[in-house]
């Protein structure tokens, strides 16, 4: 994709007069737009693909903090707040990146519309991710896994990556999500087949989801960011 094919993406208005500055990166699936031991001062914008950002500690535990797709920002932002949360951001599809850099970036910021619009975009993943911590606190792994399965199926069908990648997706270990869908398939709620689960039991895992549910209700009324 070439700069001037950009046109019709969120942020186009704000950076066309800024396109000589701005670089446009291929990023294949599983390769890494920036790691956590660079000292990147740069901020992405995902035109399309999309994205996780991925904290792993010296001891090799890793923990999955956001997931990004199109028209969203990414970097290091915990600099911007004066601090480093040591992540790496990894594609997980092929994508495509712009790379602003800290210079263009300041430019941008003087912008009262591209600043409210960034502010918002980022502000709102945080929110994003406070709420996914305190599900974690409030309730039960049998609670937020009966909900994220009925969430993300299709026909009664809920198809995972691999139970690696479930792990990641909801923060756990893997005895911890083995012991609860074993649970699940002793009761009948749901059955395995290979990389799906299959629900047999809506009414069960809606019952036991309900305290999740409520707290993820969307609240449609009119008080909101004009974006």
């Amino acid at each position: 994709m070439d700069i001037n094919e950009i046109k019709d993406i969120l942020i186009y208005d704000y950076i066309k007069d800024y396109l000589n500055e701005i670089s446009i990166l291929n990023v294949k699936k599983g390769q890494y737009i920036t790691r956590s031991s660079e000292k990147l001062e740069e901020i992405f914008y995902v035109v399309d693909g999309n994205a996780k950002v991925e904290c792993i500690t010296k001891s090799g535990k890793s923990f999955l903090v956001d997931e990004l797709c199109e028209n969203e920002f990414v970097g290091k932002i915990s600099y911007m707040y004066e601090q480093n949360l040591f992540c790496d951001i990894v594609a997980t599809s092929d994508s495509t990146i712009l790379r602003i850099s800290k210079s263009t970036f300041k430019k941008l910021e003087k912008n009262p519309e591209f600043l409210k619009l960034f502010l918002f975009k980022t502000s709102k993943r945080i929110y994003y991710m406070y709420k996914k911590l305190m599900m974690k606190d409030l309730f039960r792994l049998e609670e937020t896994f009966a909900f994220h399965i009925l969430e993300n199926s299709e026909n009664d069908v809920f198809k995972f990556v691999s139970m690696y990648n479930l792990c990641k997706v909801m923060s756990v270990s893997r005895k911890q999500l083995y012991n609860v869908i074993n649970s699940f398939i002793e009761k009948d709620y749901i059955k395995k087949d290979k990389t799906s689960l299959i629900i047999l039991n809506r009414d069960c895992l809606y019952e036991i989801s309900m305290g999740v549910r409520e707290i993820n209700e969307v609240n449609d009324c009119d008080f909101k960011f004009d974006i």
